[in-house]
């Protein structure tokens, strides 16, 4: 994955082993400056929960995630390289 660099990562809330949050906050330091999107079926995270990555409500239309990806492509940032974890 070095040097690999996604445009943005969508993760699921729910999954074995990790919560998309922990994958995200992993995902930040491998590819720091992508954007990542939170999907997520869950209506409220617990309190301390940053608002960060965005969420993305399940289930979603694809005119809700053209929004959400629009959103943070907002910028013209480029994020660097991912490096090796």
């Amino acid at each position: 994955m070095e040097g690999y660099v996604p445009d943005v990562i969508v993760t699921d809330h729910a999954m074995p082993h990790m919560t998309g949050m922990e994958f995200a906050s992993r995902a930040a330091v491998v590819c720091p400056g992508t954007p990542i999107i939170l999907a997520t079926g869950y209506a409220e995270f617990p309190r301390g929960v940053d608002e960060n990555p965005p969420k993305l409500a399940k289930p979603y239309s694809q005119s809700q995630l053209n929004d959400a990806l629009a959103a943070v492509f907002a910028t013209d940032i480029q994020p660097p390289a991912c490096k090796e974890p």
